[in-house]
């Protein structure tokens, strides 16, 4: 498999450069499964070169960063690292602008759009985890994401602080099913469920989203959601943002 894995690599540079030591020291039949390739690495390429272009980065600049040395990484930590260039693409579909990677610790990103500046916090939901059994879809994601909110807003509130920046929690889920059976009311249901949560805290409960502005929802099959909290609409933020539906995904992502 390593064998015809490089064979394949030749043709796609990008993937080479980022991937080649990476399939070399494992086989990962989840990310790369045989049947789907060489068409998976023509996705992943497709993900480097416009994450690229739109960071203005070289890759070496890109490989610099531990979260993109993906040689001796986790298969869920390569999840991670191009969920986070996923993220950027998503973005720029949306008429982000100057997106920028941040440096640790706080936020993933920053970025503008009518007029302000947003910095984001990207939680990957990998296909190395697995849904609670028993759960509904919507729920399933609803508990993953409960895991971690708490921390993205620690890191959101403290680049925010600095920036003086709009919040915003990004989720990318490469969870199929809730690609396929999930739509607009069922995202809607999940920021209802973390609005009223409460998640204790070192000195009392507060709600899971507080200090949060907004929530952007990115799917396995590249479906876009966005929520903004009354505020931050009222003041004309994120009005062109364009929630998309299966019916607009094209393909399988990576």
């Amino acid at each position: 498999m390593a064998t015809m894995m490089a064979a394949d690599l030749e043709s796609f540079p990008l993937c080479q450069y980022f991937l080649s030591r990476y399939l070399a020291n494992r086989e990962d039949l989840t990310n790369f499964p045989p049947h789907q390739c060489p068409g998976i690495f023509q996705r992943y390429e497709d993900i480097f070169r416009s994450a690229l272009d739109t960071l203005k980065l070289k890759k070496e600049a890109l490989r610099s960063r531990s979260e993109f040395d993906f040689d001796h990484s986790t298969p869920a930590n390569l999840e991670s690292g191009i969920a986070v260039l996923r993220v950027v693409e998503a973005l720029r579909l949306q008429q982000f602008s100057a997106i920028t990677l941040l440096n640790p610790p706080g936020a993933d990103l920053k970025c503008e759009r009518d007029g302000r500046t947003v910095c984001c916090e990207v939680k990957s939901i990998t296909k190395q985890s697995s849904p609670r059994d028993g759960f509904f879809f919507a729920d399933q994601l609803y508990e993953k994401i409960l895991e971690s909110i708490a921390h993205a807003r620690e890191q959101l509130q403290s680049t925010a602080a600095k920036l003086g920046a709009v919040t915003m929690f990004v989720c990318l889920s490469n969870w199929f099913d809730q690609a396929i059976y999930l739509s607009q009311q069922d995202y809607q249901y999940i920021v209802n469920r973390l609005e009223k949560d409460k998640l204790e805290s070192q000195d009392n409960y507060l709600e899971s989203l507080k200090g949060i502005d907004a929530v952007f929802f990115v799917t396995k099959l590249g479906q876009v959601f966005w929520f903004g909290s009354d505020q931050l609409q009222a003041s004309g933020f994120g009005g062109g943002i364009q929630q998309t539906a299966l019916a607009n995904a094209k393909g399988q992502k990576a």
